[in-house]
């Protein structure tokens, strides 16, 4: 009898190292730990569809989200910070935010991009994070699609075009992301 709960107490130990070890490798995720073919799975989406608007945004880039507002049924609020009772902490969360000076910048437009590309019926998007001395944002879809080569529907459809146009040519490119935020600049919240 012993010798099975000395089997048993040993099972459970190395199962729950297992999980520890899973869980700390949940990170959150950057710009380059996105695949936009498995983000695409999410377009056509519709901002009263909460379960989309969720699993949008935890595949997006700085996918740590304290909440999210919808707001009259075509505009979105976001603001990213650790919830209690999960696994990321607050100093990977600083970390990974507030490490590198244009993190936010770069951040702020992709997912902004991305959420007018994959839910159709999104007009406005307001990003921040959970702190007052934080920069937040507000895109608006007319007008951040003039600024781009392509609409929001042909980048929908072709997540190359998606890649080369916006993620390479305007996220990482520090003169055409200053250029946006100079028609939506960011704002103390």
């Amino acid at each position: 009898m012993k010798k099975w709960m000395y089997i048993l107490l040993l099972l459970t130990v190395v199962l729950s190292g297992c999980n520890s070890q899973v869980t700390e490798q949940k990170s959150i995720k950057g710009i380059e730990d996105i695949s936009l073919k498995q983000l695409s799975k999410h377009k056509n989406s519709y901002i009263g569809d909460n379960g989309a608007v969720g699993a949008i945004l935890s595949d997006l880039p700085g996918n740590v989200i304290r909440e999210y507002e919808i707001v009259d049924e075509k505009a979105l609020k976001v603001t990213y910070g650790v919830k209690e009772n999960t696994n990321d902490t607050e100093e990977q969360f600083d970390s990974f935010w507030f490490d590198k000076k244009d993190t936010i910048e770069k951040n702020y437009l992709y997912n902004g991009l991305a959420l007018f590309i994959l839910i159709d019926n999104l007009e406005h998007v307001t990003l921040k994070m959970n702190t007052k001395d934080e920069p937040s944002v507000t895109f608006k879809r007319k007008q951040l699609e003039k600024k781009l080569p392509h609409s929001f529907k042909e980048y929908k459809d072709d997540t190359a075009l998606w890649q080369k146009e916006l993620v390479d040519g305007v996220v990482k490119s520090k003169d055409k992301r200053q250029d946006v935020y100079k028609a939506f600049p960011m704002k103390q919240s």
